[in-house]
């Protein structure tokens, strides 16, 4: 019964609080659809650029959101996991395209993705992610740059300082509309050691460890773009190059962060290059609109581990086309992807591979009613092919939704999605020690595609200016792929098996938010809470699921430019867990931030941040994590930003 205690004082809150004006919502609209009768229907969460820290991972970034939690393989490496589902079932996107890394196949390796000068973070959860950016089980999440844009820039100079975690950083950005053309410009890079432990958090032979070894982390970014807005339209075309290093701190080694020592401890090296080409023309034939979208990169990682080195350059090609059919009663978008990814791999557990990803998908909404229906279709054909091996399969996806507003105060949401998931290479192909998770992997080719049932309800209530959400859910799995532990071992390691079978994930996510307008200043405090319980048909426990979670922030800013925030997680024991992990103790997670904006002229502003996370430097072990047990986050941690911003 414990885990259901919260609910009891939200809903003292919900019944006495009743002062104060509240601050109007922001509508936010995916990328297929632009009107609704209340946006904000969809389980979805806005992260703007100044909600997000660039020195923790974007799995870190998302982890004070209710129905979000971090996977992590320490304070750089985190990947997103949404509802408890994660890798191949939560995608990770950058400006809707997916990003072509090796963190959808292995949590251990970090997201090539850069948090500096992004607009924003957006988040689809559930039968959501079919209506905004294509099937999963699980969810979206969308990096969006506006690094090539349809609108003429504002015109600005930033210059970022940062420091935290006995590292240190800068950033570069620059943006004009210049000569009719939008420019793009940014550089920066991080550097990062080793992150310094909770007092008692780890012991070797009886002495207490105050850092992490191994846990260090290095990274360089450049962006360059050209976007040219006409009336007609626009086109644009962009390159980014990312060089990287970081170590796998399960591998824990002594006195290895030494550049001269790399060869002897296990650190992974990353390279990538993309080219974009991206665009949009209106009024063509009978389409309102035609987008279309290219990208060409390369991803190269070598791996350096105690039998030797590994390395993987994977090129991957994709294609977007978009067409606009709207007409006066409906929004009508069909739209087109193919992906072609080839990823030769030495010295691996996993073989020289190719894939191609083809589909079509159709989106429909009424437009103009006092309700709103949705509809979203996807026909998919993959691949997956190595030299001696093949799978193939195809797939129908579809989702659907029914909105209605009851009365001022009441909006209640009603959707279902039906969606397949192929199986990924590592999962059909793997066959050798894999390093990060300390186990021999052995792929199963005669592994079939996932079925998710998704079916969930949402309400929204306003009531004495108090919004109140709820979502309940319930997605049945069939052939859940997951990774099973054997009794025997293979040269010292844990021998592990990919296999199937049926699982149920069901829970609920309850808010409560407030705003109240205090002296010169706005206040905003919000309560939820989430909890997410997923069995095997065997009535065994599915592994690494979140726990129950209730997370409090409250935010506080003036007419001075000055604003404080505070965020606190509550995370019970996680008592249901396999029998291939172990129980997950409760833990209080508190960050507090402080931001200062300093005018020294017309178009120049000086912003001082500072934020301390796990201000208590309590252990706090997320139950997601494969390596939780050895890798615990990091202790209390200061870090600081300046940022210098010029507008011509």
């Amino acid at each position: 019964m414990y885990k259901y205690t919260f609910l009891v004082p939200l809903l003292i809150i919900c019944i006495n609080v009743s002062f104060g004006e509240t601050i109007s919502d922001v509508n936010v609209s995916s990328p297929v659809y632009t009107n609704s009768i209340n946006e904000n229907k969809y389980p979805v969460h806005i992260i703007e650029r100044e909600e997000i820290n660039t020195y923790q991972s974007i799995g870190d970034n998302l982890k004070n959101y209710s129905g979000l939690s971090n996977a992590d393989y320490g304070i750089a490496i985190g990947q997103p996991v949404i509802r408890g589902l994660t890798g191949d079932r939560t995608r990770l996107l950058s400006d809707g395209i997916q990003i072509n890394d090796l963190s959808h196949i292995s949590g251990d390796h970090a997201n090539n993705v850069n948090l500096n000068n992004i607009s924003y973070i957006e988040v689809f959860k559930g039968p959501s992610a079919l209506f905004s950016y294509g099937a999963t089980s699980g969810g979206i999440v969308n990096v969006v740059s506006e690094i090539l844009s349809n609108k003429k820039y504002d015109n600005e100079i930033k210059v970022d300082y940062l420091t935290v975690n006995n590292g240190y950083g800068h950033n570069l950005l620059f943006k004009e509309y210049l000569l009719d053309t939008n420019l793009f410009f940014s550089f920066s890079n991080k550097h990062l050691d080793n992150y310094s432990l909770p007092d008692g958090a780890l012991f070797e032979e009886g002495v207490k460890k105050k850092t992490k070894s191994n846990s260090d982390y290095k990274n360089q970014n450049i962006k360059l773009g050209l976007s040219f807005p006409r009336e007609w339209g626009y086109f644009g075309i962009s390159f980014e190059n990312t060089d990287g290093v970081y170590g796998i701190p399960y591998h824990a080694e002594e006195e290895e962060e030494h550049e001269e020592e790399e060869e002897h401890r296990i650190f992974s090296k990353v390279e990538s290059e993309t080219y974009t080409l991206k665009g949009q023309y209106n009024k063509v034939m009978f389409f309102n609109s035609i987008d279309y979208f290219y990208r060409d990169s390369n991803y190269f990682l070598k791996e350096h581990e105690e039998d030797g080195s590994a390395s993987l350059n994977n090129n991957t090609k994709e294609l977007s086309l978009k067409l606009d059919l709207d007409d006066d009663r409906y929004e009508k978008k069909l739209l087109f992807q193919y992906s072609h990814r080839k990823s030769p791999m030495t010295d691996a557990y996993l073989p020289l591979s190719e894939s191609y990803e083809k589909s079509v998908s159709y989106f429909t909404r009424t437009k103009n009613k006092s309700y709103e229906i949705d509809f979203a279709g996807r026909y998919d054909v993959n691949s997956r092919d190595t030299l001696d091996q093949r799978y193939g399969d195809t797939s129908l996806s579809f989702a659907t939704s029914y909105s209605n507003k009851l009365n001022k105060s009441l909006l209640y949401t009603v959707g279902y999605a039906h969606t397949s998931r192929s199986p990924a290479i590592s999962e059909l192909f793997a066959n050798g020690v894999h390093g990060p998770t300390q186990r021999y992997e052995r792929g199963n080719n005669r592994l079939t595609r996932e079925v998710s049932r998704n079916i969930e309800l949402g309400l929204d209530y306003t009531i004495n200016d108090i919004d109140i959400g709820l979502d309940l859910y319930r997605n049945t799995i069939n052939d859940f792929i997951f990774l099973s532990d054997q009794t025997t071992t293979t040269s010292g390691k844990t021998d592990a098996n990919w296999n199937q079978k049926n699982a149920v994930f069901q829970g609920y996510e309850v808010s409560l938010s407030k705003e109240y307008i205090i002296d010169r200043g706005i206040v905003q405090i919000k309560l939820s809470r989430d909890d997410i319980s997923a069995i095997f048909d065997d009535n065994t426990y599915v592994p690494r699921i979140t726990p129950a979670r209730n997370i409090l922030s409250a935010n506080y800013s003036n007419n001075d430019n000055t604003k404080y925030s505070l965020d606190l997680i509550y995370a019970e024991p996680q008592g249901d867990f396999s029998s291939i992990e172990a129980k997950t103790n409760s833990y209080i997670d508190l960050s507090v931030g402080f931001s200062k904006l300093i005018r020294i002229g017309p178009n120049q502003n000086i912003t001082l941040d500072i934020h301390a996370n796990n201000i208590l430097n309590k252990t706090i072990r997320n139950h997601e994590s494969f390596v939780k047990d050895n890798v615990p986050t990091p202790g209390g941690n200061l870090g600081m930003v300046v940022n210098f911003d010029y507008k011509f």
